[in-house]
């Protein structure tokens, strides 16, 4: 009996060791190197595994890779220049680093139920947003970051610089972040894209607007910044662009959009 019970623990040792997490299984290290005064220095990110599934969904769950791990934190810079300084220990950089994306559970929790709504054919979306929401978070991505002393205003569709950060939202929408990254890239990506040509004529009327009336370039900066977040979320080429992406995919994400 007591024989019995020892493989049967060591059955389920085995078992739990060799069930890899969905970071190991999917997520790389990449290492890039710089000169910093006369000395070659390190830092690190993840990337998606090139053999990795995932890779069919990539952008959502590379939005996912950059925006959720709480290594990526500012309070976490010292541990990220820690484990950056074990360079030219690149095998043991990247096993650490590796380690702090497999221990954090809330990406994790990200990774598992964006996958299963893709790949579990009894999946069943229990999430819910509006399409308020949808326009609201899809906006902040049509960010204004810069002035230059002539007044010309520079700014970005990115996966990091973006408005998101600032909105303080109560509600969690990280998911839904993913998706209108994914869409609007969709599109950006395009020979012609209409969201690019609305983005590009909502920044220049929105710049129009508010020039005549510069009292200091960073007042005139956050004005143009606001202005086109407001107009990009009632933008119609915006909303049915997404509304489109959304209806085709509907059937891999892990929430619906509810009018």
């Amino acid at each position: 009996m007591m024989k019995f019970l020892y493989f049967l623990i060591l059955i389920v040792f085995v078992s739990c060791r060799s069930n890899k997490s969905i970071i190991t299984k999917n997520v790389d290290i990449e290492v890039y190197t710089y000169e910093n005064e006369g000395e070659i220095q390190a830092s690190a990110m993840p990337i998606l595994s090139t053999e990795s599934k995932l890779n069919e969904y990539n952008r959502r769950f590379e939005y996912l890779l950059i925006n959720v791990p709480e290594i990526h934190f500012p309070q976490k810079a010292e541990r990220r220049k820690e484990i950056w300084d074990l360079y030219p220990d690149t095998t043991k950089l990247k096993k650490l680093y590796l380690n702090e994306y497999v221990q954090d559970e809330k990406l994790t929790n990200y990774f598992e139920l964006t996958k299963a709504a893709i790949w579990n054919e009894n999946f069943e979306a229990t999430i819910t947003f509006t399409i308020d929401e949808l326009l609201e978070v899809a906006s902040k991505f049509f960010y204004c970051d810069k002035v230059f002393p002539d007044s010309t205003i520079q700014s970005h569709v990115c996966i990091g610089l973006n408005g998101i950060s600032e909105a303080n939202w109560s509600k969690d929408y990280k998911l839904l972040e993913a998706f209108c990254y994914e869409a609007i890239f969709n599109d950006l990506d395009k020979d012609i894209s209409e969201i690019d040509e609305s983005y590009s004529f909502e920044k220049n009327e929105a710049c129009q607007k508010y020039k005549s009336m510069i009292v200091t370039l960073d007042l005139y900066l956050e004005d143009v910044r606001n202005e086109l977040f407001a107009s990009m979320k009632n933008n119609p080429v915006l909303r049915t662009e997404l509304l489109e992406y959304y209806e085709h995919n509907k059937s891999n994400l892990a929430f619906k959009i509810m009018n």
